[in-house]
């Protein structure tokens, strides 16, 4: 995944990547992680947090999460 800069230094916000996952720098999603969290659950909408623009780590439902161990999805 190639590096762009998709957010204004001057209003970060989450955006939604070309994949459909909505990218949120982990700068910022410590306020919107209530928010984040719920349109996961009942959007589901998953979101990517990242650093410096390169995904870290995944918010997705218990039911994704769960389907990807039965589809054998490895952990590590």
């Amino acid at each position: 995944m190639a590096y762009t800069l998709a957010m204004n230094a001057a209003d970060p916000q989450p955006v939604i990547a070309d994949d459909g996952v909505q990218e949120v720098p982990l700068t910022i999603a410590r306020p919107l992680l209530t928010r984040l969290i719920e349109q996961a659950r009942e959007d589901h909408l998953m979101s990517a947090l990242t650093v410096r623009g390169r995904r870290r780590a995944y918010l997705v439902t218990p039911d994704f999460y769960d389907r990807a161990l039965e589809l054998g999805v490895d952990e590590s």
